[in-house]
C-alpha cells in the first residue's frame, strides 16, 4: 500500500479487517485451548511460534524489507522477546486452566493497565476522569478474579500477569517506535521464541498426532492472520473508530467456549466484564479527545499477536 492510500481514513474498511483479526484472535486461542489439554504449554509455545513466523516474516518484508528490519537498540528486542515468552506461557497455561472466555476477559484489563502505566514509565499526563475509569476498571478486574470466595484461581493470576506484560510491550513499543520498525518490533521477539523453541522441546515434547499437527499449523497461521488484520486496521482508520471493536473477543469466546466445551461465563464475570470494557472504552475516548486533531494511529500488538 502507498503512502498516499495510507493517509486516507477508511474507517469501514479498518473496522472490517479488525473483526477478521479479533476473530482468527479468538480461533487461536480456542485452538491453543485445545491443545494444551494433550500437550505441555511450552511445547504447544514453540510449535505456534514456528508455525506462525512464516507469515510474521512476509509481513515485515511488505512493511519494509530488509532494511527495516536493521536495530540499532539489540538489546531492547532481546528484552522484548524476554517479554513475549513470559506473556506466551503465562497466558497459555491460563488458557489451558480456565473457561475460554474467563481468561480472555480477564486479559482485557490490559489499556487499564498501559494507561496506568503511561504515567511512572512515560511520564504522560492522566487526568482525574482516567484515573476514576482505572479505578473502576481495576475494580471490575477484582470483581472477575473474586479473591476469598472460594473459586480464585491460579490460574486467573496468570491472565491477569499476561495482561500487564502486554501493556509492558506496548508500553515499549511507544518508547521505541521512534528508532525502531513496526516490522523489526513485530519480527524479532517472535524469531526469538522460534529459535528458543527449538530448546524447550527437548525438555517438554509429547509427539503429537498428524491431526494435532495440523491444529498447530492452524493456531500459527490464525495468530499470524490476526497480527495482519490489526496492523493493516490501524492504518486504515482512527484509532477511536476501531480500538472498540477488540471486545468483539468477549462474543467470539462465549461461542467458541460453548460450542467446543459446554462453557458459558457466569454472572460474576459477565459483571465484571462489563466493568472492564465499559471502562476501557471511556479511556480510549479520553485519548482520543486528548489526542485530537491528529487522529494518531498507534501500533496495536496484543496478547494475541506477539505470543501467540
Amino acid at each position: 500500500m502507498t503512502k498516499a492510500n495510507d493517509s486516507i481514513d477508511r474507517p469501514l474498511a479498518g473496522i472490517v479487517i479488525m473483526l477478521i483479526g479479533i476473530a482468527a484472535f479468538a480461533v487461536m486461542d480456542a485452538t491453543i485451548k485445545w491443545l494444551t489439554a494433550d500437550y505441555p504449554v511450552p511445547q504447544v509455545v514453540a510449535l505456534r511460534s514456528w508455525f506462525g513466523l512464516p507469515l510474521l516474516f512476509l509481513l515485515a518484508m511488505r512493511e519494509g524489507g530488509l532494511p527495516a528490519l536493521r536495530t540499532q537498540r539489540p538489546l531492547v528486542h532481546v528484552g522484548r522477546y524476554g517479554l513475549v515468552m513470559l506473556l506466551s506461557l503465562s497466558f497459555f497455561w491460563a488458557l489451558s486452566a480456565m473457561k475460554l472466555v474467563d481468561a480472555i476477559t480477564i486479559a482485557f484489563a490490559a489499556p487499564i493497565i498501559i494507561t496506568a502505566l503511561s504515567v511512572p514509565l512515560l511520564r504522560e499526563a492522566v487526568g482525574m476522569r482516567r484515573w476514576i475509569a482505572i479505578g473502576v476498571g481495576f475494580c471490575g478486574v477484582l470483581i472477575m478474579l473474586r479473591p476469598g470466595i472460594g473459586v480464585f484461581q491460579w490460574a486467573a493470576l496468570a491472565a491477569l500477569g499476561s495482561a500487564l506484560v502486554y501493556a509492558l510491550l506496548m508500553v515499549t513499543t511507544r518508547v521505541f517506535r521512534s528508532t525502531e520498525s513496526t516490522a523489526a518490533l513485530m519480527l524479532y521477539p517472535q524469531l526469538g521464541m522460534s529459535l528458543s523453541g527449538i530448546l524447550m522441546v527437548n525438555f517438554f515434547w509429547v509427539t503429537p498426532t498428524m491431526q494435532d499437527m495440523a491444529l498447530f499449523a492452524l493456531a500459527g497461521f490464525f495468530g499470524s492472520i490476526g497480527v495482519m488484520c490489526l496492523t493493516h486496521a490501524f492504518r486504515l482508520a482512527p484509532v477511536a473508530a476501531i480500538a472498540p471493536f477488540e471486545y468483539t473477543a468477549l462474543l467470539w469466546a462465549t461461542l467458541l467456549g460453548f460450542l467446543i466445551w459446554g462453557e458459558l461465563p457466569d454472572g460474576i464475570t459477565l459483571a465484571g466484564a462489563s466493568i472492564v470494557i465499559a471502562s476501557g472504552l471511556y479511556i480510549i475516548y479520553r485519548e482520543t479527545r486528548k489526542a485530537q486533531p491528529a487522529s494518531p494511529r498507534l501500533p496495536s500488538l496484543s496478547p494475541d499477536d506477539l505470543g501467540q
